[in-house]
């Protein structure tokens, strides 16, 4: 009886030190995947908030007049054609 405890208590200590590292492993992927998802979560609002700009009327109107050289039209040089409209 007294081998057997002489020899399962030390095996008990290891595997015990050996389960407290493992966890802290653990721990510091979970620190770090933390660490990574705040990062993508900031970069997914800057990027939200690029569409929203790239989006936006105004923006769309000025790219049109500025950058490509459209210009408005005259409402009375509009054709509105209905297909299949009741």
């Amino acid at each position: 009886m007294l081998f057997a405890m002489a020899f399962t208590i030390p095996i008990l200590l290891w595997l015990n030190a050996w389960q407290a590292n493992r966890i802290g492993l653990r721990m510091n992927d979970i620190r770090e995947l933390e660490r990574a998802q705040e990062t993508l979560v900031e970069e997914n609002r800057t990027i939200a908030a690029e569409i929203a700009n790239l989006l936006a009327v105004n923006r769309l109107e000025s790219d049109a007049v500025n950058r490509l050289g459209m210009t408005r039209v005259n409402p009375e040089n509009v054709t509105l054609i209905i297909v299949g409209g009741n």
